[in-house]
């Protein structure tokens, strides 16, 4: 049994498929906000965190990161709420969402949207009676956004995403409806279906099936119905592919295959296809798959096309589908043109032969001292204490350049200062100021001649 008796609660899946029940009403308790979770690999139901409000009549969906939305309803005062919050089944913790809904709403319909949103339509505000508008939840900003409005107002409706990422809403209102639209997330509109449903029903209950059909059972018109049917929405052909690039004018390019699927749950029957649009004669239709077949709902065939440019430039035709939907599917095909000089680089050849090494030169006759300053510990007459030494590199140095005693040196390299030092007759003495890396780099020096400075310049390889 459930951990609380409940009338108008919300449920919704989670992703581990248990189900959360919330809210809801019972004589005893009045309007509810505990909450319980259903595991049907036990059976049994087990209490969770209670919702931040009691709410009866509300509306819930769930969300891409497995939370799931909990909006409106009613609390114990009678007030129809505006709030909303979300379950996490990780922690079993519900969250107040900041934002308010549009519009307070009893008796309203949600269902998730292909990119992530929540619609969630109709119901009633408690002073204008059944409501047209609705919304939508956008769980990346936590925010709601009115959209279209419903053909019909509906109070009590049943909602149902279909295969194509639309919405079924049917029925409601207490004086019965028995029509029912749809909603397209793409253009945010709400289409009335010209078929209607067996039965007006309010208060019924909605779920989609595997097959791509919604069952509809139950509500109220008149009396209490035991009765259930199910929507079939039309054959409707979803078509990828056909992006063909760049390709030389006047030669054909590789075959692209378009993917058609029937997201129908009525059979999709195609009898052919054929090319329009701007530049029809650049493509060919090399196959077809799916000529005389009758594709069941996911069911999928397969037409291969090519292009062949005839001019440098965007080309571009449409592919339409002969087939029983109610408007026959068609997609572009494009690709641009491009002159025969202008494609892609080809393939580096090979690396030719290494030729025989070279005789071993003279060693170097000048080298790079770099030095800067460590601590290490040592120990001194039994005690371990901290000495400061010079710490140095060496590295030769490529070229010819004359050393002038007492004179100031600087290594730069790209305008940056790697280190400062000075010279003697012999020996060059930096201390860096960043790594010295192999590479070249130009050696400044500066002599004092009397009242002035004397500066030679002198670029220096180091290896």
């Amino acid at each position: 049994l459930m951990s609380d008796s409940r009338s108008g609660a919300v449920a919704s899946p989670l992703p581990d498929g248990r189900v959360l029940i919330a809210g809801g009403y019972n004589n005893t308790n009045g309007f509810l906000k505990t909450a319980e979770v259903f595991d049907p690999s036990t059976g049994s139901f087990t209490s969770t965190g209670s919702m931040s409000y009691p709410r009866s009549g509300a509306v819930a969906s769930p969300l891409p990161d497995g939370r799931v939305l909990i909006a409106g309803g009613q609390d114990n005062n009678g007030k129809i709420l505006q709030t909303a919050e979300v379950f996490d089944p990780a922690s079993g913790t519900f969250t107040a969402i900041a934002g308010l809904m549009t519009t307070p709403r009893i008796e309203a319909v949600a269902a998730p949207l292909p990119d992530g949103r929540v619609l969630i339509a109709g119901g009633t505000d408690g002073i204008h009676g059944g409501l047209s508008s609705a919304e939508v939840f956008d769980p990346a900003t936590g925010t709601f956004t009115a959209t279209g409005s419903m053909t019909t107002p509906r109070t009590g409706a049943v909602a149902a995403p279909l295969p194509d990422g639309r919405v079924l809403i049917a029925g409601g209102d207490g004086t019965g409806l028995q029509t029912a639209e749809v909603f397209d997330p793409a253009t945010g509109t709400f289409t009335a279906l010209a078929g209607m449903m067996t039965t007006p029903r309010q208060g019924a209950v909605a779920a989609p099936l595997p097959d791509g059909r919604v069952l509809i059972a139950g509500g109220y018109y008149g009396s209490y119905l035991q009765d259930a049917e199910v929507f079939e929405p039309a054959a409707e052909a979803a078509i990828t592919g056909g992006v063909f690039g760049n390709q030389t004018v006047g030669w054909p390019s590789p075959v692209q295959t378009l993917l058609i699927t029937n997201l129908g749950a009525q059979a999709l029957t195609i009898s052919g296809a054929s090319l329009g649009g701007a530049d029809p004669g650049d493509f060919t239709i090399t196959s077809d798959s799916c000529v005389g077949r009758r594709l069941a709902f996911a069911q999928t065939c397969t037409i291969q096309t090519q292009l062949t440019p005839s001019a440098v430039g965007a080309r571009s035709a449409t592919v339409t589908l002969a087939d029983n939907e109610p408007t026959p599917a068609s997609i572009t095909v494009t690709g641009t043109g491009v002159a025969a000089n202008s494609g892609p680089t080809g393939p580096t050849g090979p690396t030719g032969a290494t030729g025989p090494a070279g005789a071993t030169g003279p060693a170097g006759k000048i080298l790079l001292v770099s030095c800067r300053k460590i601590t290490k510990p040592i120990k001194r007459h039994g005690h371990r204490v901290k000495v400061n030494r010079n710490q140095c590199t060496t590295k030769p140095i490529s070229g010819r350049t004359r050393f002038t005693t007492a004179a100031r040196a600087r290594l730069v390299g790209r305008h940056v200062l790697y280190a400062t030092g000075r010279t003697s007759q012999d020996r060059l003495l930096l201390h860096p100021h960043r790594a010295i890396r192999p590479g070249r780099y130009t050696l400044i020096l500066a002599r004092r001649h009397s009242h002035r400075w004397i500066t030679t310049r002198q670029e220096i390889t180091i290896t």
